[in-house]
């Protein structure tokens, strides 16, 4: 089963890579501004496809998470 990872920065290339390639969902808290930027890595990578990048706002801040198409 994939696992969930939850960062509070932006993680490289290679690091990214390999939690895309083994089908992880990523949470990214406290990245209001940067949201975008995970969003063009996620494509630039080449997961493009294979992965929603979302954000949400409310009361325990604001989230980007990067899941699995399929796990919609």
């Amino acid at each position: 089963m994939p696992a969930k990872h939850i960062f509070t920065f932006i993680l490289s290339d290679d690091q990214m890579r390999a939690h895309l390639r083994s089908g992880s969902t990523l949470i990214f808290k406290g990245l209001e501004r940067d949201w975008q930027t995970v969003e063009r890595q996620v494509e630039r990578l080449g997961f493009g496809e294979l992965y929603l990048v979302s954000r949400t706002s409310g009361r325990r801040g604001d989230l980007t998470k990067v899941s699995p198409v399929a796990e919609r």
